[in-house]
Order: C-alpha cells, then sequence, then structure tokens
C-alpha cells in the first residue's frame, strides 16, 4: 500500500535537520571546539550559581527565636517583649496569628532558659504572599529592640536545621575546649568578626554565662549544731521551691495529687529564703542559721559534644550562595581570630551536610557512570557508539547551567535531580539514535556513509521530538508555579530539565549525527557482510 505524505512542516524540519547536519559536519572541529567551550563555561559557572542544596519552603508559617542578651531574664519581662513584638506583627496584612513559648516546659527535651523564647508565625491562605519579603519584614522588626539576638525561619527549616547541628539557624560553629571563660571569649571574639561577612543574618552568639545565680553554702559547724544533716536542709528548699508530692485526695471519681509548695509571693522573693525554717530535733530554725547565702552569676547550662564543653555561635544565609558565605566566614575567622591553646572550632549545619552530600553524589556518579558504560559497550555492536553516549551528555549540562542562571533558582536538591533526570532522557535518545544506526547496517544491511547518517537521523526525528515535548508539557506547570507555595523542589527541577531538554535535543539531532559519521569507522568487510547478509537470508 501507499505511505501517506509527510506534511509539509515535516518535510520543512527533517530538511533544516539534513542541512544542519551536514553544516556541523563541514565544520565538525570548530563545532567541537564550541561545544566543549559551552561546556567548560558551564561547569565554571556552577559555583556561581548560588543556592542552598535545601531550599527554604514557602509553608506559610515563620518561627522566630528571640533571646535577651542576658541570661535569666525573668518570665514576666519576657511576656511583656512579647506583647509588644505580637502587635507589631499582628499589624502586618498578611498574618494570621502568632503565639509565644517561653523557657520550656517541665518534661520538654529543650535545655532552655526563661531568657529564650519562640514565636510561631502563621500567614494568611494567600498564594500572592512574597513570603522571603515577609520573612525580611520579620526580622526588621525584632532588628527594633535592642538587646535582644533573633533569627527567623520557617517551620520545616526549623527542624532540619536541629535535625543537622542541634541548633535551629542554618550554620553552627560549635567552639569546643576545657575553659568555659576561655570558650566565651573565644565565642564573643567569632561573633564580632562574623557580623563583617556580607549576607550573614540572624547571628547569635549562644551565651551560657551571667545568668543570676543564688549560692547556699551549707555551714558543718552550724548543722551538727542543731542536730541536722546536709540532706535534711536540701530537701526542705527542694520542697519549698520545686514542690512534693505528699498524698491523694479524691474528687468525685478523680484523683487528685497533693503536692507541698511555699506560695507565689515566698518563692519570687530571694530575701526569704534566709527565713525558711527548716526542721530539726531540736525545734525548726532559719535557713539563715545553718547556710550562708549570697546572690551570684553561673551558667544556666554547660553544653557538650561528644564529651567536650563547647559554645555555639549561629547564622543564617540572606541569599548568595551558602557554601560560598560559609567560606567567608572560615577565612574571616581565620585572619581575625587567634585560638587559644586547647580551642578548636567545628562547623556544622547545613553548608556541611551539603558539602558532604555532594560529595557523595559525585561518588556514586561516577560508580554508575562506570556501571551504565559497561553496559553500553556490552549492548552496542559498535564500541565506540558507548563513547559517543558519554559525549553526548554535556550536551544537555548547557540549557541546563542556562536556564538555572537566567530564572535564579540556584543548585538545589531539585536542580541536582533535574540534571540527573536530563541527563537520562538526553543519553536515551543517544541511544535510541546510534542502535538505530546499527539496525540499519547490521539488518537492512544499508551502506554506511553520509547518506545513511542523515537518513537515520531524519527517521528518529519524530521520537526524539515526542520525547522532548510530552517531558515538556509534563513539567511546564511546575517550571511556571516556580514561587508557588509546595513546589520549593519540582520548580527547580523543571526548569532543569527543560533547559536541558532544549540544547540536549536541539544538540542530538543536528551534532551527534556529525559525530557518528566522523567517528563510527566500520571495516570494510564487515561492511560488505551486512550487505550480503540479506542475500544470503535469500
Amino acid at each position: 500500500h501507499d505511505e501517506r505524505p509527510e506534511a509539509d512542516w515535516l518535510q520543512r524540519l527533517k530538511s533544516w535537520q539534513r542541512w544542519s547536519a551536514e553544516r556541523v559536519s563541514r565544520h565538525l572541529k570548530v563545532s567541537i571546539l564550541v561545544l566543549i567551550g559551552l561546556v567548560i563555561a558551564a561547569l565554571g559557572a556552577l559555583p556561581f550559581l548560588g543556592g542552598t542544596f535545601m531550599p527554604d519552603f514557602r509553608e506559610g508559617h515563620f518561627v522566630m527565636q528571640v533571646s535577651s542578651s542576658i541570661t535569666g531574664t525573668s518570665l514576666e519581662q519576657m511576656l511583656a517583649l512579647g506583647k509588644r513584638v505580637s502587635t507589631e506583627v499582628l499589624a502586618l496584612p498578611y498574618v494570621k496569628s502568632i503565639e509565644q513559648q517561653i523557657g520550656r516546659a517541665e518534661l520538654s527535651e529543650d535545655t532552655w532558659g526563661p531568657h529564650r523564647s519562640e514565636f510561631h508565625v502563621e500567614l494568611k491562605p494567600d498564594g500572592k504572599v512574597n513570603q522571603e519579603a515577609a520573612q525580611e519584614e520579620l526580622r526588621g522588626i525584632l532588628e527594633r529592640y535592642p538587646g535582644i539576638q533573633s533569627e527567623v525561619v520557617t517551620f520545616l527549616g526549623d527542624r532540619i536545621s536541629e535535625s543537622l547541628s542541634g541548633e535551629t539557624a542554618q550554620v553552627a560553629i560549635k567552639v569546643f575546649g576545657d575553659d568555659l571563660d576561655v570558650l566565651d571569649a573565644t565565642g564573643m571574639k567569632v561573633a564580632a568578626v562574623l557580623a563583617r561577612v556580607k549576607g550573614i543574618v540572624d547571628l547569635q552568639f549562644k551565651r551560657q554565662s551571667g545568668t543570676p545565680t543564688i549560692a547556699i553554702q551549707l555551714a558543718p559547724q552550724a548543722l551538727a549544731a542543731t542536730g541536722l544533716k546536709a540532706q535534711d536542709v536540701l530537701d526542705t528548699i527542694e520542697t519549698a521551691y520545686a514542690g512534693a508530692r505528699v498524698g491523694q485526695a479524691f474528687h468525685g471519681t478523680r484523683t487528685v495529687d497533693v503536692d507541698v509548695l511555699l506560695p507565689e509571693s515566698w518563692r519570687h522573693q530571694p530575701a526569704q529564703l534566709a527565713r525558711l525554717m527548716i526542721a530539726s530535733p531540736l525545734g525548726p530554725v532559719p535557713l539563715a542559721q545553718v547556710a550562708r547565702i549570697d546572690v551570684t552569676q553561673d551558667r544556666y547550662s554547660i553544653q557538650h559534644d561528644g564529651g567536650q564543653r563547647l559554645v555555639t555561635v549561629t547564622f543564617n544565609t540572606g541569599g548568595g550562595s551558602l557554601q560560598r558565605i560559609v567560606q567567608a566566614a572560615q577565612r574571616t575567622i581565620a585572619a581575625s581570630v587567634k585560638l587559644p591553646q586547647g580551642v578548636y572550632l567545628d562547623y556544622t549545619g547545613a553548608a556541611a551536610a551539603e558539602q558532604q552530600t555532594r560529595n557523595e553524589l559525585v561518588l556514586y556518579s561516577a560508580l554508575a557512570m562506570g556501571l551504565i558504560l559497561i553496559i553500553l559497550f556490552v549492548s552496542f555492536r559498535w564500541r565506540v557508539n558507548s563513547w559517543l553516549v558519554l559525549a553526548n551528555l554535556p550536551f544537555s549540562l548547557i540549557g541546563s547551567v542556562l536556564a538555572i542562571a537566567v530564572t535564579g533558582v540556584g543548585i538545589s536538591l531539585g536542580a541536582v535531580v533535574g540534571l540527573v533526570t536530563v541527563f537520562g532522557v538526553s543519553a536515551r535518545n543517544a541511544i535510541l539514535q546510534l542502535a538505530h544506526y546499527e539496525h540499519l547496517v547490521e539488518v537492512e544491511g544499508a551502506a554506511w556513509n553520509a547518506e545513511l547518517v542523515l537518513r537515520g537521523a531524519n527517521e528518529r526525528l519524530i521520537p526524539i521530538l515526542m520525547t522532548a515535548a510530552v517531558t515538556a508539557l509534563g513539567l511546564a506547570p511546575l517550571a511556571f508555579g516556580l514561587s508557588r507555595p509546595g513546589q520549593e523542589i519540582e520548580g527547580p527541577m523543571a526548569v532543569t530539565v527543560l533547559g536541558g531538554l532544549v540544547s540536549s535535543t536541539l544538540l542530538n539531532l543536528v551534532v551527534l549525527p556529525a559525530l557518528a559519521e566522523r567517528y563510527v569507522q566500520l571495516h570494510p568487510r564487515a561492511d560488505a557482510k551486512a550487505v550480503a547478509q540479506p542475500e544470503g537470508a535469500a
């Protein structure tokens, strides 16, 4: 039967492909040099594209961490600060609600003092709200309050950072050593020099010292004179200020615990501590008679990691590449801060995790590339085709890097997934193209020449275009919704794939045939044998 005639647009497209492939073949060396230059430029641009491996999620919820610079600040003062901050935040048109948490709960895993507070800000469900601008506006509100340290992060960002370094910020610089006072001094120096590094926001030094403390020093002679033991005095103080359960009562069908505790007016007056009566064999005696009571300063917490004492300096990044900002911070600290003997720094958080992930990705990619190369060598009859498939992979990198640079999405998890995806699509198209050449020669008995190269390229034109078109149609909605909440990973992935599809499809259709014509050299006897096979079968 007669074949249906091809559409005019398809004939013109195939004619353009033949013309382009012939031009590239005639100037193959120049074309290869240009492509190598573009690939090198794309690789060189990667470190300057910015971004973070794990993107900031636009979830419509922010966590504002606020700490007083004076450890031991009372709950009342932090509540008063919270009311003022909440009033300003609620005045923003896109804020739905705000709640405040101060200190820690009795059974909490956090070791915060009352000087630390956490605000949860819920935004109105409006997709048009620019959440990056909202985050900066919340930072601006907190910066107007002197005497506090603050940071504004997303809820997921808060949890991810805590799982990486134990801190809520993106980067945590842990200062290790033995002498706590030396650690404090070093931590303050590190924070001071980091304030000069461009791109650092939410800089905090997690100071632990300076907390007002009441020190009780028991007098052994006075205890012996009154017949008291040290444990008797300590138990009484604990019962008075922390409470002790002495029994249970019943209210209908409910069981109610009975605790003994001093009245609140006594517990909040340090001067009343000296008048606390201790039961002794000789009768009640005031605490001041058997102990010395001093108001002093101490640490509300002593942090340890791996058995080592430490203090922490934390910060987030306000735009730009996370790795570059952290590297700038490292250079600044190395040049400006002389570490005392026995003190060393450890950089943890998102930057360290990102670097480790990238190193692992490079390692696993190299292993996968080696395995793929082995499979290609086993599958292809023409060994040079395996190298042509690998040479085709950088074609997709050119368009992907250009798309990332134009849209400003940066190198993130989604962009890396997109690069891997577009490498796979590009490799598939190249394999189908080269396998079709093998089929034409080995099965159909065609002679390997320039005309066969163009014919095979024309015959694979529609499948390659259909693969690219269907993939592009599926990813286009994600790319156009790049700034919408919930598409922080899918959006950059779609942009990267679409950019890579454009360059890889174009170069697959035009450059790969020219490379195959130049580097696939069949032995004359093999070519003749391929031609003779159909005749022998006949």
